[in-house]
């Protein structure tokens, strides 16, 4: 083995085992995180809480404990808790005023705020947000001078499609010129800049992430290399939605088993349920998402995207709003929490089951008073449901 890539093997490894358990926060002050952000050039995550808040507990407990979301934060930010109620909080809170809990802010390298957003999210938001605040912080402009001004060096090139791909702007052009120039680097390097250049599957340069699927993963891991092919896949699948071309989404399911292939079935089931709810198929939209729902039968973030999704545009179809109730019903019994709850009776109502949706509160409302809990959620939601029996 290369001996670049013998030491390169067990730091990735060490890094996915961090990921693997969450959000790793930063111990030091909120001056002291900064700084290293600044430092790494990455925007500093700070979930401003305190210790009473429900919110910032179950965010605490259930969100930034989750592997994708540490996957994602420890890889792009500096991250850091602070309790606003404890000294380094209070000085925080002067510069950065929170006034409600949780406070989710993305901070440059210079103080600036680049996105800051109140109250407690899933999984999936809490992802979308991070990625929303990348997109705000244009790297790329620092590298556009030079690049205009001829340096086509290993290093500027690859910082500035990075960037580019980072901003959510066009870097396949630039990508294919540099690589026609055959510039001079390394196959390491070479390996490296075509996996962050692939932001397409249907592209020659995710055919070379295909055909260098074994190399790439001892460069970076497997993980790292499975995540920018799905980056990459859902972006054609977007593609092949837009112009209504069939033989683009099932080429890119095709390569998603290649790339991927311990999630394929899960991600060929997501993308069938966007592609046939787009052009109106019910028939094969509801196959997909029932396929969907028995692979994450487990997952209830994942559960509650398909309810969502099939409530979002199908609200006068009963056949799948009982689905939608039935999922969501697997939901609240995997997490027995206020927000499932309101879910699943949300969705009972509108598949016009008012009296189960009220047997299911009370019994909730009982377990709670039984130990000692706010029975104030469980009594408003009782009022709406009864409400919609009249």
């Amino acid at each position: 083995m290369n001996i670049r890539v013998a030491i390169i093997l067990p730091l990735v490894l060490f890094i996915l085992s961090i990921n693997a358990q969450g959000i790793q926060f930063f111990e030091g002050t909120w001056k002291e995180a900064m700084a290293k952000a600044k430092a790494e050039d990455k925007l500093l995550f700070v979930d401003a809480f305190a210790k009473w808040c429900g919110p910032c507990k179950a965010m605490a407990k259930n969100v930034f404990t989750q592997p994708s979301v540490g996957e994602f934060f420890n890889t792009n930010f500096i991250n850091l808790k602070l309790d606003m109620e404890e000294a380094d909080g209070v000085t925080f809170g002067h510069k950065y005023p929170v006034s409600a809990y949780p406070t989710l802010f993305f901070i440059d390298g210079e103080g600036k705020v680049v996105k800051n957003i109140k109250g407690g999210q899933q999984p999936d938001g809490l992802i979308a947000l991070g990625e929303d605040a990348m997109k705000k912080v244009d790297k790329s402009v620092r590298y556009e001078e030079k690049y205009k001004a001829g340096d086509r060096s290993y290093d500027l090139m690859y910082n500035y499609v990075k960037a580019l791909n980072a901003a959510g702007k066009p870097s396949l052009k630039i990508s294919n010129e540099y690589l026609s120039s055959n510039p001079e680097m390394t196959e390491e390097q070479k390996l490296k800049y075509v996996l962050e250049a692939a932001v397409d599957a249907d592209t020659k340069l995710f055919d070379q992430v295909v055909a260098n699927k074994t190399k790439i993963e001892n460069l970076v891991g497997k993980d790292v290399y499975a995540e920018k092919c799905k980056s990459a896949c859902y972006a054609t699948i977007k593609k092949a939605i837009e112009f209504e071309m069939e033989s683009m989404f099932l080429e890119t399911i095709q390569k998603a088993k290649k790339t991927f292939p311990d999630d394929a079935d899960e991600f060929a089931a997501n993308a069938e349920m966007q592609y046939y709810k787009a052009f109106q198929n019910n028939d094969k939209y509801i196959k997909a998402y029932q396929t969907l729902a028995k692979k994450v039968s487990k997952d209830p973030a994942k559960l509650k995207n398909i309810v969502n999704d099939i409530i979002r545009s199908n609200k006068d179809n009963q056949k799948m709003i009982a689905d939608a109730a039935e999922f969501s019903g697997q939901v609240y019994e995997l997490k027995e929490d206020m927000e499932s709850l309101n879910q699943y009776c949300s969705v009972l109502v509108l598949s016009k089951q008012v009296d189960k949706a009220i047997k299911v509160v009370k019994k909730a409302r009982e377990k709670a008073e039984k130990d000692g809990g706010d029975l104030a959620s469980y009594d408003g939601l009782l009022n709406f449901l009864n409400s919609k029996k009249i």
